[in-house]
């Protein structure tokens, strides 16, 4: 197939939809697709491996620079699409896209729509009005209908996609996320530590993300705190990552009393990331109760990375959402925004060698065997096909 695939990325929340995007686009390209990307042009440093790039020169992330965004790209698309037809347009969901679902029909190109996230919410967070935000929906709407596929990579998504938007549920799939298993793998933890500057002795529990409201930062020091009380001495906490709790959190830990126990390098780029995952005991995904109810579940990409770097994972879930069983004997599942429980988890596995390599063991096999980018491609490209022979 040849694939045209159009992405703006207008929020992104510690480069994990840029991440998506690459991943994707080159699983697409693995498996033996003709992949056209289509981006803003800040992007172009990047090499994403056998991929053509189409660089978009005039963007910005204001309303007149994401027109001229669109405008651009899409008398790009028209002539590529002229010169050799693509098969389908594949669609990063953007907040307004004015004339999107209009330009594939006019090309007569199939559309699908990928959803990493629930926009809405985003923008919410980030205040935006009742007027822009009742704009977006309806621009979503217009998108989504015109869609033969759309891929949304949470279950909650997806139901809210079928409930929210009344579009039919054959014409939306689970693309659950991936890790990249050549590039997050064992290491050796003394070298990388080393490398990083990091101490070479003594545990390290590891978040790695965006300090964003989706996670529960505040109860991780919470915890982190509790342990420090308790007279682990020689315990690091390496806090990774960028956002908008970046400075509440700093604040946190400084009211805690950990300050010289804590390390919060900031954002790393994706090429550096993995490193900093050889170096950790212990990886944490710690979400809110909300985030875990509107994902229906506790499935983030950053829990498979740690999966694949072999770290025992500490992650926040429910006992009745669908990745409860999925994570039975591959994480250490404690309840949402309890800071106790998530301390005992930690007291549990820093005490107890051969609980942590078993639970690393089992979710190093896991990942390898069931959620690599490649495989969340084949998966794209089984559910694009069977779509098309469908709208066909």
């Amino acid at each position: 197939m040849r694939v045209a695939y159009l992405a703006l990325i207008e929020i992104d929340v510690a480069d994990a939809c840029q991440v998506h995007t690459r991943e994707i686009a080159e699983g697409l390209a693995a498996v033996g697709h003709e992949v056209t990307l289509i981006l803003p042009r800040p992007l172009r440093m990047q090499s994403w491996l056998g991929i053509r790039h189409v660089w978009v020169r005039w963007w910005s992330f204001d309303r007149l620079g994401e027109w001229a965004f669109f405008v651009e790209s899409a008398w790009r698309l028209w002539r590529l699409h002229r010169r050799r037809r693509f098969d389908l347009l594949y669609v990063r969901e953007m907040a307004r896209h004015p004339f999107l679902p209009g330009l594939a029909r006019w090309l007569r190109v199939p559309l699908f729509v990928e959803v990493n996230g629930w926009l809405l919410d985003d923008l919410r967070l980030l205040g935006a009005s009742r007027r822009e935000l009742g704009a977006v929906e309806q621009s979503q709407r217009n998108l989504f209908t015109a869609a033969v596929g759309i891929l949304a990579s949470t279950a909650g998504n997806a139901e809210k996609i079928v409930l929210d938007y009344g579009i039919p549920r054959q014409r939306v799939h689970v693309q659950e996320l991936g890790t990249n298993t050549a590039r997050f793998m064992p290491g050796d933890r003394q070298r990388a530590r080393k490398d990083l500057g990091l101490p070479l002795d003594g545990e390290i529990i590891l978040f790695a993300g965006s300090f964003h409201p989706h996670h529960d930062l505040s109860t991780l020091v919470n915890a982190f705190g509790q342990l420090v009380a308790q007279r682990f001495e020689k315990v690091l906490l390496l806090l990774v990552g960028h956002g908008h709790q970046w400075e509440a959190i700093q604040r946190s830990v400084a009211s805690s009393g950990i300050t010289g126990r804590v390390i919060m390098p900031g954002f790393r780029p994706y090429e550096e990331i993995s490193f900093y995952f050889q170096t950790a005991d212990i990886g944490v995904v710690p979400l809110t109760a909300i985030n875990i109810i509107q994902r229906n579940g506790a499935v983030t990409a950053k829990l498979w990375d740690y999966m694949a770097a072999g770290l025992p994972v500490v992650v926040t879930d429910f006992p009745h959402t669908p990745s409860a069983s999925l994570l039975a004997e591959k994480a250490y599942v404690v309840p949402p925004e309890d800071p106790n429980a998530m301390a005992r988890a930690f007291v549990d596995l820093l005490g107890n060698v051969d609980k942590r390599a078993r639970l690393g063991q089992a979710g190093l096999n896991y990942v390898r065997e069931h959620r690599t980018w490649r495989q969340a491609a084949v998966e794209t490209v089984d559910f694009i096909a069977k779509r098309l022979k469908a709208a066909a």
